[in-house]
C-alpha cells in the first residue's frame, strides 16, 4: 500500500511540473522532480494512457500536459 501511495504522490508531482505549452523529455523532468529517468518515463507513459498527457509522435521521448 505504501508503494501505491508513493507512486500517486510522485505521479501528482510529475503532472504538476509537466508543462502544457512545450514538449519535455523524461530526462528534463528528472532534473525538476528528482526521480530516476526510468521511473519518470513510466509515470509519463501512464499519464498518457490516462489521457492527462500527450506523447509527441508516440515514441515516448517527449511529453506535455493536456490542456
Amino acid at each position: 500500500m505504501l508503494k501505491q501511495q508513493d507512486m500517486t504522490e510522485t505521479a501528482a508531482a510529475v503532472l504538476h511540473f509537466l508543462p502544457a505549452d512545450k514538449w519535455v523529455t523524461p530526462r528534463m523532468m528528472t532534473r525538476t522532480i528528482g526521480v530516476s529517468e526510468a521511473r519518470c518515463q513510466l509515470i509519463l507513459t501512464q499519464l498518457v494512457l490516462a489521457g492527462l498527457a500527450k506523447d509527441n509522435g508516440g515514441y515516448g521521448n517527449k511529453f506535455r500536459r493536456c490542456q
